[in-house]
C-alpha cells in the first residue's frame, strides 16, 4: 500500500509541474499578444501634444490681455 502511495505522489507532483509549465507558457504568450499597447502610448503621446498646444495658446492669450507691469531699471 506504501508503494501506491508513493505512486500517487509523484504523478500529482507531475501533474502539477505540468500545470504550472502550460500556465508559465500560456501566460508568456499572452503577454507577447498584449504589444499592440504601442498605439496606445502613441494616441496619448498626440493626445498631450494637443493639450499643450491649448495650454500655450491660453497662455499666451492671457499674456496679451495682461497690462504689463512696471519694470525694474
Amino acid at each position: 500500500m506504501a508503494r501506491r502511495n508513493k505512486r500517487k505522489n509523484i504523478l500529482d507532483w507531475w501533474q502539477t509541474v505540468l500545470d504550472e509549465t502550460k500556465d508559465l507558457v500560456d501566460d508568456s504568450i499572452d503577454r507577447i499578444r498584449d504589444d499592440d499597447d504601442d498605439d496606445d502610448l502613441r494616441d496619448d503621446v498626440a493626445e498631450l501634444k494637443r493639450s499643450i498646444v491649448d495650454l500655450s495658446a491660453k497662455l499666451d492669450a492671457l499674456a496679451a490681455t495682461k497690462t504689463p507691469s512696471k519694470t525694474l531699471p
